[in-house]
């Protein structure tokens, strides 16, 4: 079995094309990996090949405006969830399991609600929680120190997102879109997380600012969810690996037959 990172492959979607690649054999157990806002595919590796390890088919598709999918006029939070959603059909997947951290966190979330006869297991690392309605919005914004765009922009730092600027591998436009859409209500939201079936695995560090402040109040709206706080920071598949991974395998489980 090959568990290492494919070659890019490209999904033609509405006139613009999503990069992704895959992990491990065809007809595995899926497991689909959203990245976070200004990074790419490449940043599932160690992730990846553990889980291909395992057995289970991997995707990790780059969203719009990042890695090698292309750059679009618009980068409205629905566009990245149509994006997903299309990638999960063009390639026939049924039941998937669906990691996401930070915004792709969120993303998953927004999928999740959506179709959520689809996801047999949810872990979410690190997302930020959107205002329940105006008044948890002011609230928000009132434990927010500075512009939140540019603590955002900060935590990615600031070295590697110029290179990844300079090397044309993400579009910064789409961070005036993304990050206030993220600090306005989503009541909606909010009210379709009681219809998620699926096991949820909510994941955040121990000092990771608002994102650790509120996700305890995802797992009070989601049927079957468990919080755990591990290590420090935001990227914890990254930073603490074992103890991610860890927390995923156990989650997760062996992948089921799909023979």
């Amino acid at each position: 079995m090959d568990s290492r990172l494919s070659i890019y492959r490209f999904l033609r979607l509405r006139g613009h094309r999503l990069a992704y690649r895959t992990y491990g054999e065809q007809g595995g157990e899926p497991v689909l990996l959203i990245h976070a806002f200004a990074s790419q595919s490449a940043s599932w590796a160690n992730t990846a090949e553990a889980l291909a390890g395992q057995g289970f088919q991997v995707i990790a598709p780059d969203l719009r405006g990042h890695g090698r999918s292309d750059w679009t006029p618009t980068y409205a939070l629905a566009d990245f969830e149509d994006d997903l959603s299309a990638l999960l059909d063009a390639l026939g997947l049924g039941a998937i399991n669906l990691i996401g951290h930070s915004l792709g966190g969120h993303l998953a979330l927004k999928l999740a609600t959506r179709q959520p006869e689809r996801i047999r297991r949810l872990v979410i690392e690190a997302a930020p929680v959107p205002p329940r309605d105006i008044a948890d919005a002011t609230a928000m914004a009132a434990a927010q120190d500075g512009a939140a765009w540019r603590r955002a922009l900060r935590l990615l730092g600031m070295g590697r997102l110029l290179r990844l600027m300079l090397l044309r591998q993400f579009d910064v436009r789409a961070a005036r879109t993304v990050l206030p859409e993220l600090r306005t209500p989503m009541p909606a939201w909010w009210s379709r997380l009681s219809t998620l079936r699926a096991p949820c695995l909510l994941l955040a560090g121990h000092d990771d600012g608002l994102v650790t402040a509120r996700l305890p109040l995802l797992a009070a709206q989601i049927p079957h969810a468990a919080f755990r706080q591990i290590g420090t920071g935001h990227r914890l598949h990254g930073e603490h690996t074992e103890a991610f991974l860890a927390e995923v395998m156990s989650f997760v489980g062996p992948p089921a037959c799909t023979e």
